[in-house]
């Protein structure tokens, strides 16, 4: 089951957390919220508020990975910290959001191997997301997952390709989804939407 980006281990030998800051108002929602949030959503700026990005199977420049938000609910005035939004829901004012916005976190998130699968030799190329992906209100996780037929060294694909996350490294075969290594490559903080072109 998919669960969009999970942070696991920073490039560089940093610390990997969250974080709100991006301006003096930090990271902010709409206060009605434009789309549905998930944990592990890409999401990008728009009009100076954080929204997801993952429309197209090339999003442009990510901002980084949704975690959560806090906000105070509109009906019982209750400051509440949600893992997921539902499109719509209305807060008092805008929501507060925390995002892994680090260009050197490295996550994990599933491919989905469907027509062509990755291999070890694919390490060091980009990947396209699966557009649309839909979250799950139980867990509150994302959908996303990498699409892993459209392996390539294009620079503007939003992934780096790192290598198999799955026991003893082992790669599956087409057909059988396998947890992955990635690095965003289209990141805002990074290169911005030009990206790096793969090896």
């Amino acid at each position: 089951m998919a669960y969009g980006l999970k942070p696991k281990k920073h490039a560089k030998g940093g610390l990997i957390r969250t974080n709100n800051f991006s301006g003096p108002n930090g990271y902010r929602i709409a206060a009605t919220a434009p789309s549905a949030f998930f944990e592990g959503d890409l999401v990008t700026f728009s009009a100076g508020n954080i929204v997801t990005d993952m429309a197209a199977a090339s999003p442009g420049a990510v901002v980084g990975v949704f975690y959560g938000a806090e906000y105070v609910d509109n009906a019982s005035g209750e400051v509440k910290f949600v893992r997921s939004i539902p499109t719509g829901t209305v807060a008092k004012e805008k929501y507060k959001v925390y995002v892994y916005d680090d260009p050197d976190i490295i996550f994990e998130m599933e491919a989905d191997q469907a027509a062509t699968a990755l291999t070890i030799a694919d390490v060091g190329k980009n990947l396209q997301i699966v557009a649309g992906p839909t979250g799950s209100t139980i867990t509150h996780k994302s959908g996303l997952t990498a699409d892993s037929s459209t392996k390539t060294t294009t620079n503007t694909f939003p992934l780096t390709f790192l290598g198999s996350a799955e026991l003893d490294d082992a790669y599956t075969a087409a057909g059988t989804t396998m947890d992955i290594m990635v690095k965003i490559n289209t990141h805002q903080f990074g290169l911005g939407a030009t990206g790096v072109t793969g090896i």
